[in-house]
C-alpha cells in the first residue's frame, strides 16, 4: 500500500481506477491476507503454494489495474519458490522457477497490449518489471535448491548414525553373549573336573572306611583339599564376569599346562599317561587352548563313566595338525559310573570349539570296548 499512500500524502488524489478507493484497498489487504495464507499449504502442497501466489499476484495486478502497486508480492512468490525448492530436484526447481517468471511476465505483456498500450512502451515496462521480479525468484529458487541438499545430507548423515549406532549395540549385544557362553564353558570344565575328583576320592575313602578308617580319614582330607583348590578354580573363573579392565585375570590354559593337569588326576588315584610328540610350545595359542579344553573334558568324562580305569593320552603336534588321542587302557569291572554328572555340554562343547577352528572330532566306544576321543586340528598361518 507504499504507492497509493504516498501519493495521498503528496496531494495526489485523483483516482482513475475503476473501483472505488475503499473498495481497492480492501481488495488490495484480502488478496495479500489470501497470498500469505497460501504459504501454509508449502509442506504438503509445494507445487499449489506457487501457483496459488503467483495467480494472486496477478488477479490484483491485472483485475484492479495497479501492477507497479504490488511489487512487495514478488518476495512471497520467491518464498514459495524457495519452499518448493527444498522439497524438490534441482531440475524440477528450476523448471518451477523459469515457468512462473515467463508466466507472469508474459501474463502482463498481453494485458498491457490488450488494453491499448503501445507495443514500445509495453516491452519497456515488462523488461523493467522481468529484472526486479526475476532476481528474487531466481535466488530464492537457488538458495532452496541449496537448502535442500543440505538438509538431505543433514538426514543421510544422521540415518547412517543410527545405523552405525545399532550395528555397535548388535556387536556389543553378541560380543556379551560369546563371552557368557565362554566362561559357561569354562565353567562347565573347572567345575566338572574337580567336582568329578571330588566323588572319587569320596567313594574310595566309603569303599575302605571299614577295614582301613586311617586311609579313609587320609582321602577325606585330601577331598577337603581338593574342595579348596576347587573352590579357587571356579573363582578364578567366575572372576571374568566381574573383570572391568582390558586385561586378562588369568594366563590361557593351553597344552604347557598338560603335565599340572595330568598330576591332578593322578593324585586322585587315576592312572594317566602322557606322551608327547612334536614342539607343542609352537602350536597356535587358539588350537592349543582348545586342544587342552578337549583334553581336560575326555579325563573328566573318564572319571564320571569309567572310573579306576588306566588313561592313555597322545598328543603329537606336526607342521599341518594337531592330533589328540585319548582311550582307556584298561577297566576297572568293580567301578560303577558316576551318574547324574552331565550338564549336556561335554561332548558338545568340544565338538564346538573344535569345529570352530575347522578341526574333527571323533569319540564312542573302541571294539574292544573301551572308550576313545580323537580331536584333529589343522594348523594354518591364520590359527593365531
Amino acid at each position: 500500500m507504499s504507492t497509493p499512500v504516498t501519493a495521498a500524502l503528496d496531494g495526489n488524489v485523483h483516482w482513475e481506477l475503476a473501483f472505488a478507493e475503499p473498495v481497492v484497498v480492501a481488495l488490495l489487504i484480502a488478496g495479500c491476507a489470501g497470498q500469505a495464507a497460501s504459504l501454509l499449504l508449502a509442506d504438503r502442497w509445494p507445487g499449489w503454494t506457487v501457483a496459488l501466489t503467483t495467480l494472486t499476484y496477478l488477479t490484483l495486478a491485472i483485475g484492479l489495474a495497479v501492477p507497479s502497486w504490488l511489487t512487495g508480492m514478488y518476495l512471497v512468490i520467491a518464498l514459495a519458490l524457495f519452499l518448493l525448492s527444498t522439497r524438490s530436484t534441482p531440475l524440477r526447481s528450476a523448471l518451477w522457477a523459469l515457468a512462473v517468471i515467463a508466466f507472469s511476465m508474459g501474463a502482463l505483456l498481453i494485458w498491457l497490449v490488450t488494453t491499448g498500450t503501445s507495443y514500445h512502451v509495453a516491452f519497456g515496462y515488462v523488461l523493467g518489471e522481468t529484472a526486479r521480479f526475476s532476481a528474487p525468484a531466481a535466488g530464492a529458487a537457488a538458495l532452496g535448491i541449496w537448502w535442500g541438499v543440505q538438509i538431505k545430507r543433514i538426514t543421510l548423515a544422521r540415518e547412517e548414525a543410527a545405523r552405525v549406532k545399532e550395528e555397535h549395540a548388535r556387536r556389543i549385544g553378541d560380543a556379551q553373549r560369546a563371552e557368557r557362553t565362554r566362561i559357561a564353558q569354562d565353567l562347565h570344565d573347572v567345575a566338572g573336573q574337580h567336582l568329578a575328583g571330588l566323588i572319587t576320592l569320596s567313594d574310595a575313602a566309603l569303599a575302605i572306611a571299614r577295614d582301613r578308617p586311617g586311609q579313609a580319614l587320609k582321602l577325606i582330607r585330601e577331598v577337603r583339599r581338593e574342595g579348596q583348590f576347587a573352590a579357587a578354580s571356579i573363582s578364578g573363573v567366575l572372576s571374568d564376569l566381574r573383570a572391568t579392565g582390558t586385561e586378562a585375570t588369568t594366563i590361557t590354559a593351553n597344552l604347557s599346562r598338560v603335565p599340572e593337569l595330568a598330576g591332578y588326576w593322578r593324585r586322585i588315584g587315576m592312572a594317566v599317561e602322557v606322551s608327547f610328540e612334536g614342539n607343542i610350545h609352537e602350536v597356535p595359542a587358539v588350537v592349543s587352548s582348545i586342544a587342552f579344553r578337549s583334553l581336560q573334558e575326555a579325563l573328566t568324562n573318564a572319571a564320571k563313566h569309567a572310573p579306576g580305569s588306566a588313561v592313555a593320552v597322545s598328543i603329537s603336534a606336526g607342521d599341518d595338525q594337531l592330533k589328540l588321542h585319548v582311550v582307556n587302557t584298561s577297566l576297572d569291572v568293580r567301578a560303577r559310573p558316576l551318574r547324574g554328572m552331565g550338564l549336556g555340554w561335554g561332548i558338545g562343547g568340544i565338538r564346538e570349539r573344535v569345529e570352530l577352528v575347522h578341526g574333527t572330532l571323533s569319540a564312542g566306544e573302541t571294539d574292544s570296548g573301551r572308550w576313545e576321543l580323537l580331536v584333529t586340528i589343522p594348523i594354518t598361518p591364520d590359527s593365531n
